[in-house]
């Protein structure tokens, strides 16, 4: 068998490698930066013209002299993005990405028309917050319907870059998913799609990740150095490309990405519903297979934020252990970007109480660290409220601090698993698009664990952690009336928060 070149188009940049039979790198992988471009009304996007340049010069780079050795390509981007284009294929907006926030204050609006909040989480597996962009489609439709009237396709991240690669629109079923109007059994939904004010005849058709691939055109070909008739996978998601190679989908493990922003997701047979906090994601992979559980919008945004504000070092802060746990008291909330769930979601912000006359900037510093880690608790106690989950494998550049994976593994009170490679998500497309549906995907991913660092919960810090986290997420609940009353929105009732007591239906038996 050939080589796979395997591209992975994040928020932040995009990566590009050969990956051979062992799902071994040939080189270094080429990456490129993107910039988000954006501005004071919260706009945060990729250029269209800049991503496409971007994405073939980082595959002629990485494919180099070597394209008669490719055996196929695969690529995966990140979910949430949104552009819409007229029917000369030529962009009409921006990609919108996760952190833009120009649809925010529009959210209610959008559930207004939808109307049956409850009846569109439970048939999309997406809980109604505003990064989908099934409102920032709403929102474009009522401020601007001088674009909404020209256009033609209203595609993902993933269709329209696959649109560059073959001429065809289409993505899978993982990235569609993010688009917050996708059913649970893989169809668009039309009901959902025209309260938003556009018409399923725009979406792109959705394929089987696993299993179907796509011809490249010709002319792609050949600038690429490749062989005609080359195809590429319609492949997963980012965060479920990661999940491939880390876990192979296996039971009882948890998989995430610790990056500009995180994931906390395991594999089940059916959707999981949190109707009451607004939090658990059933992200369908294929029919009957899901990866549920939840992005964290702020994950290094927080160190970003220390970085930059408080003028730290990025070596200062993995270089020794930052005040103690529980941070004297000092508690962070960084909802830099909101969150997603109902009690935050659309109204979120950042927030830091507890600071006195003896705090210290190691203080500070840590509660910023510990509430990244606690987003990822509170998604854990409503997903897994039985503890069946036993480990918890991270991949993404955030892993290389090692303090803050010893308060993340004290926080959860579960063993983290780091692998030894950074680029897990390229590792991870590779191998859907080589062993697809197969046993081997999951045998495959076993044998990339092997030798990876387990970072083990500290007992007296799990106990301190507990205790902190009870009135860390009392303060949680309090935060829902000021921060509306912030942005001017009258006060409504705060949702019960209670975990759901509901066991995890997991996709294979244990072994």
């Amino acid at each position: 068998m050939g080589l796979i070149l395997s591209i992975d188009v994040g928020t932040t940049n995009i990566k590009a490698a050969l990956v051979d039979e062992q799902g071994q790198l040939l080189g270094d992988a080429i990456s490129t930066s993107m910039r988000i471009e954006g501005d004071a009304s919260g706009r945060a996007e990729h250029d269209p013209h800049k991503l496409k340049a971007a994405l073939l010069d980082v595959c002629r780079l990485a494919i180099g002299s070597k394209g008669q050795d490719v055996e196929g390509l695969s690529l995966t981007s990140y979910q949430f993005g949104l552009v819409l284009v007229d029917n000369e294929d030529e962009p009409l907006t921006g990609i919108s990405t996760f952190v833009d926030t120009t649809a925010q204050s529009h959210h209610p609006r959008f559930l207004e028309a939808i109307g049956d909040i409850d009846q569109m989480y439970l048939r999309t597996g997406c809980p109604p917050i505003f990064q989908y962009p099934a409102n920032r489609l709403h929102y474009i439709a009522a401020k601007y319907p001088e674009i909404r009237n020209k256009v033609a396709h209203v595609l993902d991240s993933k269709s329209f870059l696959m649109h560059i690669l073959t001429g065809k629109y289409f993505t899978d079923y993982s990235t569609a998913n993010s688009m917050g109007c996708l059913n649970i059994s893989g169809d668009w939904d039309e009901e959902i799609i025209a309260s938003t004010g556009f018409s399923k005849a725009q979406f792109p058709n959705v394929l089987n990740g696993f299993a179907d691939k796509v011809e490249l055109k010709s002319s792609i070909c050949s600038t690429l150095g490749l062989k005609k008739g080359t195809c590429i996978s319609a492949g997963l998601y980012d965060g479920a490309a990661l999940a491939a190679a880390l876990t192979g989908f296996e039971p009882d493990i948890a998989v995430g990405n610790f990056g500009t922003s995180g994931m906390f997701r395991v594999p089940t047979a059916t959707p999981i519903e949190d109707l009451e906090g607004g939090l658990i994601q059933s992200c369908l992979l294929k029919p009957g297979l899901f990866l549920t559980g939840s992005g964290i919008n702020n994950c290094t945004i927080a160190t970003n934020f220390l970085l930059n504000v408080l003028g730290l070092d990025l070596n200062y802060l993995r270089g020794k252990e930052l005040s103690s746990p529980g941070s004297n008291g000092v508690m962070t909330f960084p909802y830099f970007t909101g969150e997603r769930d109902k009690a935050i979601g659309n109204i979120g912000t950042g927030v830091v109480i507890g600071l006195g006359i003896a705090s210290t900037r190691d203080d500070l510093a840590r509660s910023f660290l510990e509430g990244v880690a606690f987003s990822f608790l509170l998604l854990k106690q409503r997903l897994d409220p039985d503890s069946r989950i036993k480990e918890f494998r991270l991949g993404g550049g955030g892993t290389a601090n090692l303090q803050w994976m010893q308060i993340m593994a004290d926080t959860l009170n579960l063993p983290i698993c780091l692998t030894q490679n950074p680029e897990m998500g390229i590792i991870g497309a590779a191998s859907l698009a080589r062993y697809g549906e197969s046993p081997a995907l999951l045998e495959h991913s076993r044998k990339i664990m092997n030798g990876a660092r387990i970072i083990e919960p500290i007992t007296a810090n799990v106990a301190i952690h507990q205790e902190v986290a009870g009135r860390y997420f009392a303060v949680r609940e309090s935060l829902r009336e000021p921060l509306m009353a912030r942005q001017g929105l009258p006060s409504l009732k705060a949702p019960d928060t209670i975990p759901a007591s509901k066991s995890l239906p997991l996709v294979r038996e244990r072994q």
